[in-house]
């Protein structure tokens, strides 16, 4: 491969033509061969919508050098909702922390809160099976 090209770099981004002022390829890594593919609606639905940003061919041989950038979940908007609010509780919890003068200790009241908030995040970070894990430990714990 040219040592102009990364080996990182990804294959399927990269122009084989050339550019001004670069250096051109050597003729075995040009791209002279062209494919064409007939789609009938339906298909070119199912392209379109896996294809993102990419051009048609680009995506088509991205996907037969199995070189198909990593999808992205759609993110899960109810947990998105619910951990904004825990961040802006703990948020208003440590700015009245913040505000507390330096010598004086935390009140069982503000432990209380500080506990229940990092439960609450806790709970709404880890999945249920590792919360039942967690809190199996914490009965065995508790129980000696």
């Amino acid at each position: 491969m040219n040592n102009n090209i990364n080996n990182d770099e990804d294959i399927t981004r990269v122009t084989r033509r050339g550019k001004f002022h670069t250096d051109k390829l050597p003729p075995d890594e040009i791209r002279t061969h062209c494919v064409s593919v007939r789609l009938n609606e339906e298909e070119l639905i199912i392209l379109d919508s896996k294809r993102g940003q990419y051009k048609k061919g680009e995506w088509l041989r991205m996907a037969s050098l199995n070189k198909l950038p990593p999808v992205l979940p759609e993110i899960n908007r109810e947990a998105w909702i619910k951990l904004g609010s825990l961040s802006r509780d703990l948020n208003y919890l440590l700015n009245h922390l913040d505000s507390k003068s330096p010598d004086s200790e935390l009140t069982r009241t503000e432990l209380f809160a500080l506990r229940r908030q990092i439960q609450v995040l806790r709970e709404h970070l880890l999945p249920s099976v590792f919360r039942s894990q967690t809190d199996e430990r914490h009965a065995e714990n508790k129980a000696r």
